[in-house]
């Protein structure tokens, strides 16, 4: 038997994208939500709020450790197994937040083990079964799994609210943990499943799905050795450092402009709307062109960002304009990583390779609000900012165009 067309893939398997959608909605619940709980909790316990902010760079520092490590677990054991092991744990340890009491140490030891078992609900542990078994549509089922990111931005925050008011902020944690948990464990066991003989790339009688999920001594080493890796890394980490700087500061920035603290909240609600369209878009779009062209696009579209804002003084239009755009930028990155490491390495490494990746883009993620609150501190302007996005952004470019162009065996063998 030949392999499934696009349409057959998904009228088998469609509920696969969307259990990984919920799944990858639950992995980032506390980060969209933490804001509802800052001022209450700040409060309560007389922190400020950069003591309350701390549990994030715990969880980073335990994730930069914890997600290479998941990601071996996923392609020794199976993408199904660790997600069943860590839901239960994982919506405990969220829960478990509410019960802090003051001292700052139980902050952050409830962080380092809610950050411990997140690992196991990750995003490469919700991706690996879609790349796994699709393959004409392998784009779009991506997309889709991936919305799950603007889904999270769109439904945690107002629960929070809504159970704060109701139940106080300590059982919102277990509200929060039950509303995901209870149905992700039962999607999880009707249609998360890994790869399968019958989803192999010309799957026939003597076709073989995923060879042993042994990997070759070496392999990983050679793997995070080759161009393509390196610079879809460092093309990955740079975009991410002008992200989350514009994403953090965003709003004041919008403020310098002379827009009010009102139509500047409205602005950013832009960028969800259109990170969902691009993601979904962009999908479509690499199942059917070339990975290249699509990749030097995405990664450009922060010039054009950046030229905006920089125009954007008391125009509201201009300032939209370079939301939605800022949006569709990020929801098409992120899939364009995901799509080429699963084309360009074997799917016995993908989860490895790609949270290893993650990684890293995440501690540069984390130096773009340092910069763009340290060129504001400087000069007393984000314009500066804006003009390092510049050089960030075109070596960006650079590196995705130096990645070599897939296949035409590899756009469909993997």
């Amino acid at each position: 038997m030949g392999m499934r067309s696009a349409k057959q893939e998904w009228a088998a398997m469609w509920p696969l994208p969307l259990t990984a959608m919920f799944g990858i909605a639950g992995v980032s619940l506390f980060a969209y939500s933490s804001g509802i709980f800052m001022e209450p909790m700040t409060a309560a316990f007389g922190w400020s709020r950069v003591e309350f902010s701390s549990a994030f760079t715990v969880m980073m520092v335990t994730g930069l450790v914890g997600a290479p490590i998941a990601g071996r677990c996923v392609d020794a054991f199976g993408a199904r197994k660790v997600a069943l092991f860590g839901i239960v744990p994982f919506a405990l340890c969220l829960a478990a937040l509410g019960l802090v009491n003051g001292p700052i140490w139980q902050w952050w030891a409830l962080a380092f083990a809610f950050a411990l078992f997140t690992c196991c609900v990750s995003t490469p542990v919700w991706i690996t079964p879609v790349v796994g078994r699709f393959q004409a549509s392998r784009g779009l089922a991506l997309a889709v799994a991936l919305a799950g990111i603007g889904v999270s931005q769109t439904i945690w925050p107002p629960l929070a609210t809504v159970y704060i008011g109701a139940f106080g902020w300590r059982l919102a944690f277990a509200a929060l943990a039950l509303t995901w948990a209870v149905p992700m464990l039962i999607l999880a066991l009707l249609f998360f499943r890994d790869r399968t003989e019958s989803d192999a790339p010309g799957a026939g009688a003597a076709a073989s799905a995923d060879p042993a999920r042994t990997v070759e001594k070496g392999a990983y080493r050679k793997a995070f050795a080759t161009r393509t890796f390196i610079c879809l890394m460092v093309a990955g980490s740079l975009f991410a450092c002008i992200s989350y700087g514009t994403s953090i500061h965003l709003v004041p920035l919008l403020r310098q402009k002379g827009l009010g603290l009102g139509v500047a909240a409205g602005v950013i609600s832009v960028t969800g709307i259109s990170a969902i369209i691009g993601r979904l878009s962009i999908g479509l779009m690499l199942d059917r062109m070339s990975t290249r062209v699509i990749s030097i696009c995405v990664f450009a579209l922060p010039l054009l960002v950046a030229l905006l804002l920089w125009r954007a003084d008391n125009n509201l239009a201009v300032a939209l304009t370079a939301a939605a755009i800022f949006g569709l930028a990020n929801g098409a990155e992120t899939d364009v990583i995901a799509y080429i490491i699963s084309r360009r390495f074997p799917h016995s490494m993908f989860a490895s390779i790609y949270a290893t990746g993650a990684s890293f883009i995440a501690v540069s993620a984390s130096v773009g609000p340092l910069l763009a609150g340290g060129l504001f501190d400087r000069f007393g302007s984000y314009d500066y900012f804006l003009l390092a996005i510049v050089p960030m952004a075109l070596a960006s470019v650079v590196l995705v165009a130096l990645i070599p162009p897939l296949s035409a065996a590899e756009r469909g063998t993997r």
